[in-house]
C-alpha cells in the first residue's frame, strides 16, 4: 500500500514538472501579445473576432 502511493506521488509529481517545462517553452515560443494586440479581440480558438 505504501509503495503504491510512492509510486502514484511520483507520477503526479513528474506529470506536473513535465507540464511546467513544456509550459515554459510554449511561452517562449509564443510570448503574450498583449500591447501588440489592441482592438483585436480573440476567441477561444485563438481566431480574431471583428
Amino acid at each position: 500500500m505504501k509503495e503504491m502511493l510512492k509510486r502514484i506521488f511520483l507520477v503526479a509529481f513528474i506529470l506536473l514538472v513535465l507540464t511546467a517545462i513544456s509550459g515554459f517553452f510554449y511561452m517562449q515560443k509564443h510570448p503574450l501579445e498583449g500591447k501588440k494586440s489592441t482592438g483585436q479581440n480573440m476567441n477561444l480558438s485563438g481566431q480574431k473576432v471583428k
